[in-house]
């Protein structure tokens, strides 16, 4: 841990600093792994990777990143109109919004959802190589993001509408390997997007199912972050094969449970 006290004109000069070279100053606390709670307006400084707490006085304090347990901080209010304007079709004026909540709150909770958010609004304005760009901004600092979390999802459908399949193989088996439900549930997802983006036949149709979106209909069940996805493309399969009723009861499942979801408004 390192102190140090700014005062006077060094301090208002390192303010200015601060304000337009590093990222966001964000109101919080941060628990330590010795139990401690410090509370003031925290900062991650990149270069160093240490996260800056400033309290009262003026008094700096860094913190190491494997000395941090925990960052408690708000939700920032703008996210929920973020999310709106991309599930609503106006990702592209979501986009300024999410890469500054990206920004300032880098290393700092939200930055995932933000990530994800913007990843998916780069996605839908035809801009992937910004998505994956985003998603690596993350994946950099924290490598086990590219098959665990939030943005490892959105990060693999950029990747794969690059091209970058074998990427996308590796890092799926890494999260089925992980033991984490919710990531293999992800991963059996796109399991299926992989093998219909190899040819809209009857076969391929048959195979997304058995090996992707019927698993996690029927062995994923409490995750329920992945089941509307593998509802509505197993109902798509089913259309496919001819099996109306299999995909009626595959949407009237993800209507019933689902609603809510930007799935269950897809036709």
């Amino acid at each position: 841990m390192k102190m140090t006290r700014m005062t006077g004109v060094a301090a208002c000069a390192v303010s200015m600093l601060m304000a337009g070279a590093v990222w966001g100053q964000i109101a919080g606390a941060i628990v330590t792994t010795e139990g401690k709670t410090l509370t003031g307006t925290i900062r991650w400084k990149a270069r160093e990777k240490v996260y800056a707490i400033t309290a009262g006085n003026n008094i700096e304090i860094e913190m190491p990143l494997n000395s941090v347990t925990d960052i408690q901080v708000a939700r920032p209010k703008e996210l929920d109109a973020a999310e709106k304007q991309v599930a609503g079709g106006n990702a592209a004026l979501a986009i300024p919004m999410l890469e500054k909540i990206a920004a300032d709150y880098l290393m700092m909770r939200w930055d995932r959802e933000a990530t994800r958010l913007l990843a998916d609004a780069y996605l839908k304005a035809g801009e992937n190589d910004k998505a994956i760009r985003v998603c690596e901004n993350i994946v950099k600092l924290k490598p086990e993001e590219a098959y665990l979390g939030e943005v490892a999802p959105i990060y693999w459908q950029a990747l794969l509408k690059a091209g970058r399949t074998t990427k996308v193989e590796e890092f799926m088996t890494k999260a089925i390997k992980s033991g984490d439900r919710l990531a293999s549930a992800f991963a059996l997802n796109l399991r299926g997007d992989i093998v219909l983006a190899s040819g809209d036949t009857n076969e391929n149709a048959k195979k997304a199912l058995r090996d992707g979106y019927l698993r996690v209909v029927t062995l994923y069940r409490a995750e329920k972050g992945a089941q509307p996805e593998a509802l509505y493309k197993a109902a798509k399969c089913f259309d496919k094969l001819g099996q109306t009723a299999r995909a009626d009861q595959m949407r009237s499942e993800l209507k019933k449970d689902f609603a809510a979801s930007d799935w269950a408004r897809k036709p």
